[in-house]
C-alpha cells in the first residue's frame, strides 16, 4: 500500500505534466488553460448542487428510519468527484467526470464498502455484566443510587423513593 500511494503521488503529477505538454502542442497554451479553469468551476458548482442535494436524500432516509449508508458513499464520491475537478490537470479531471456517471458512481462506491467491510473491526465491551442462569446478562442494582423527592407532591407523601424505569415497588 505504500509503494501504491507513492507511485500515485510521484507519478499522476508526471503523467499530469506530460499531458499538459501534449495538450499545449497539440491545441495551444490558452485552450489548455481555459479547459483547466472550466474544470475547476464545474467541481466548485458540482460540490455546491450536490452537497445539500445529498443532504436531503439521507435526511428523507433517515426519516424512513433507514441508515443513510448508500446516500453517505454517494455524497463522498461526488465530493471527490468534484476534489478531482478542482485540483489542476486533465487525468484528474477526467476521473472526476467518470465518477459523475452514475453507474460507474454506483461500482466505486460497491468497491469503497467491500473495502470497507473487508477491514472492518467489531469490539464489545461488556462493563462487567456477567450471565445469570437463563443465559440473559445480570445486571448488579447495588450500584443504583435512589433519589428523594425534592417537591413533596408525590403519591406516596415527601421523601417517597424513585426507582429506576421499568423496575417494581418492593
Amino acid at each position: 500500500m505504500p509503494l501504491l500511494a507513492f507511485l500515485i503521488l510521484a507519478g499522476l503529477p508526471l503523467a499530469e505534466i506530460a499531458v499538459f505538454i501534449e495538450a499545449g502542442a497539440a491545441i495551444g497554451v490558452w485552450p489548455v488553460v481555459g479547459l483547466v479553469a472550466i474544470s475547476a468551476f464545474a467541481g466548485i458548482w458540482l460540490m455546491r448542487l450536490q452537497g445539500p442535494a445529498t443532504l436531503r436524500r439521507a435526511q428523507a432516509t433517515m426519516q424512513r428510519g433507514e441508515p443513510p449508508v448508500a446516500e453517505m458513499l454517494d455524497g463522498a464520491i461526488l465530493f471527490i468527484a468534484a476534489v478531482l475537478m478542482v485540483i489542476p490537470g486533465f487525468l484528474t479531471s477526467i476521473f472526476g467526470l467518470l465518477l459523475l456517471i452514475a453507474p460507474l458512481r454506483r461500482l466505486a462506491a460497491g468497491l469503497v464498502a467491500r473495502r470497507m467491510a473487508m477491514r472492518a473491526q467489531v469490539h464489545i465491551h461488556k462493563a462487567g455484566m456477567r450471565r445469570g442462569p437463563g443465559g440473559g446478562p445480570v445486571i448488579d442494582a447495588a450500584d443504583w443510587e435512589v433519589e428523594e423527592e425534592r417537591d413533596g407532591t408525590s403519591d406516596t407523601g415527601p421523601g417517597a423513593r424513585r426507582l429506576p424505569p421499568g423496575r417494581p415497588e418492593d
